[in-house]
């Protein structure tokens, strides 16, 4: 069993692929598409077909003229259905895209491709972005059986209980926008009182006080 990242680069340069597919195939499972596709969409189904656990994306895709979106435009596409999902940008133009950026939490520098440390540091950053994402998505799903067991055991549950599932069902509803999930948990919540929402509302204020 293949237990390494599964992480793919998205780049339109033949050259950098080669480079990011020498550095990165060996601490990573790997996928580099060989070319951008025309509608940007499409690459969301490239990363499902794949089940990535992380991405890595130039910044300046469009710098060919093949496409004409930029990797930020990437993340911004693939929030819409994946809130949470590890993504990350590089780039040979980092201050531009330091201050041009708008979706990307995460930029580094392509020299990382030839500095082993700048690599090591990368590498550290994608394995914590993903462990965490993997954690949370345990924790929540942990939450929301321990939370259901006690509601079929006739139990009720507290204020600060039931804002606790109501954020682990938000959570794991982001993790897969396309499903109808998330839109049967806001029917859900709209079928509740005002004042248990009010309640949860404010049970969930104080859990994050603490």
């Amino acid at each position: 069993m293949n237990d390494k990242i599964r992480l793919v680069y998205l780049d339109e340069d033949e050259g950098w692929q080669s480079q990011a597919h020498s550095v990165l195939k060996n601490d990573f499972q790997l996928l580099i598409p060989p070319y951008m596709p025309h509608n940007i969409e499409d690459i969301w189904l490239e990363i499902c077909e794949f089940d990535a656990q992380a991405v890595l994306i130039d910044y300046r895709l469009n710098n060919t003229g093949v496409v004409s979106y930029t990797g930020d435009d990437v993340i911004r596409v693939l929030h819409r259905h994946n809130k949470h999902l590890p993504m990350f940008i590089i780039t040979s133009y980092e201050d531009n895209a330091l201050k041009e950026c708008k979706e990307a939490q995460i930029i580094r520098g392509k020299e990382l491709f030839t500095d082993a440390n700048q690599y090591e540091k990368l590498k550290s950053i994608i394995t914590a972005n993903v462990n965490n994402y993997n954690s949370r998505k345990a924790s929540a799903k942990n939450i929301i059986k321990r939370l259901q067991d006690k509601v079929s055991k006739g139990e009720n549950l507290t204020n600060e209980e039931s804002a606790a599932r109501f954020e682990a069902e938000l959570y794991l509803s982001e993790l897969d926008l396309d499903n109808s999930v998330r839109a049967d948990l806001i029917t859900s919540k709209s079928n509740e009182t005002l004042e248990e929402l009010l309640k949860v509302a404010q049970s969930i204020v104080d859990l994050h006080k603490k």
